[in-house]
């Protein structure tokens, strides 16, 4: 096989990874530049998005070729982490792992009619960029709790460009109090008949009053169209399935063992330095030295009482070996640390890794996937 693999970009953060043999385009698939969120810090990833080989040159290796070539082109450009959301049992192959599950939060209206909140002005929207300034706002304050969560940058980001469904975008629906958003949604726009659903909610300060209105709303438009339950796709840990258990809900998570949203480490010594102010807010009254190794890597972290310092090379007589993607998830909190070093090559008091890297529930909103 003969391929000839480049990268084309295409625009501002994404650019189209290409394979051709004897001229034809026999494979291909997009990298997206993405800044997620990580507690008090920020990390970059390298998202592939739509893989693809036509039918008639699928089963000859060409995918595998280009998502390799993709792995050793994010490692030129010096990406800490990829990422991507991905068929069932493949993309392990290349190293990803799991490092989310899927949540959802449902309500019957029967148990959704017992709210009783304060009453806001509700809006809804066709315009899936209306009030996206002031939508991003509310998001940017509240969503850095969890880990993967993408940046959204208020008067940048272009609004719900999906709901859960990958074909069209989701609606706005808005809670206002005296004329200012003060909490949102983003409503599918065609769900199937007995459901209302809804891709991802917000609130000012994760206020429990707005999430209660918010579940009112839903519950209004609900009746009105007749539906019979209500499903927000929302983490576990979120204020709104606080709110929703109250009146009774059904909490539904799931995980692949390889599927879904999936991501692995590219550059171990880059991810530490960018995740290094939330990793030395971790760290306070904490003072010892550990080495992690993926592929080959090493790096050694050392803690001085909320002082974290990033060192190149194998210098600890702790140490833990991971593979690409046992480190993402392990980075990223999908893994309970204790867990995940029971099954790994681990020397030393490795008590730091899960003081560093506590366990967590990384998520991706709905319309933000790639």
């Amino acid at each position: 096989m003969s391929l000839d693999v480049s990268v084309r970009r295409l625009g501002e953060g994404e650019s189209v990874v290409e394979a051709f043999e004897e001229g034809v385009k026999v494979s291909w698939l997009y990298l997206l530049d993405l800044k997620l969120h990580y507690g008090s810090s920020f990390i970059r990833a390298g998202g592939v998005a739509g893989v693809y080989t036509p039918r008639e040159f699928r089963g000859r290796g060409y995918s595998a070729s280009t998502l390799s070539y993709t792995i050793r082109h994010m490692k030129k450009l010096g990406y800490p982490l990829s990422a991507l959301f991905g068929i069932q049992e493949y993309y392990h192959r290349f190293g990803f792992a799991t490092f989310m599950g899927e949540h959802t939060v449902t309500v019957h209206l029967r148990n959704a009619s017992r709210v009783r909140g304060e009453e806001f002005d509700v809006e809804v929207s066709e315009d899936p960029a209306f009030q996206s300034r002031r939508i991003a706002e509310i998001y940017e304050r509240v969503n850095a709790a969890w880990p993967g969560a993408r940046v959204r940058p208020p008067g940048e980001w272009r609004g719900f460009r999906k709901g859960v469904a990958w074909e069209h975008s989701a609606k706005p629906l808005l809670l206002k109090a005296s004329g200012e958003v003060v909490a949102y949604a983003a409503v599918e726009r065609w769900p199937s008949p007995e459901e209302f659903l809804v891709a991802e909610v917000g609130a000012v300060d994760h206020n429990p009053r707005l999430y209660r209105a918010l579940l009112q709303s839903f519950y209004s438009i609900a009746l009105e169209e007749r539906k019979s339950h209500i499903t927000v796709h929302v983490p576990p840990d979120h204020p709104f399935a606080d709110v929703a258990k109250v009146y009774g809900a059904t909490l539904t998570s799931s995980y692949s063992w390889s599927g879904g949203g999936m991501a692995r480490v590219i550059s171990l010594e880059k991810a530490l330095e960018q995740i290094a102010p939330e990793l030395e807010r971790r760290s306070r009254g904490l003072d010892g030295d550990l080495t992690l190794e993926v592929e080959g890597e090493a790096v050694t972290i050392r803690v001085r009482d909320g002082s974290v310092k990033v060192e190149e090379g194998s210098s600890s007589v702790n140490l833990v070996k991971l593979g690409p993607g046992d480190a993402a998830q392990l980075i990223l909190g999908y893994r309970d640390p204790f867990e995940l070093l029971s099954s790994v090559e681990a020397r030393g008091q490795v008590g730091l890794c899960a003081a560093l890297f506590p366990k967590s529930t990384p998520y991706v909103w709905q319309p933000d996937r790639w």
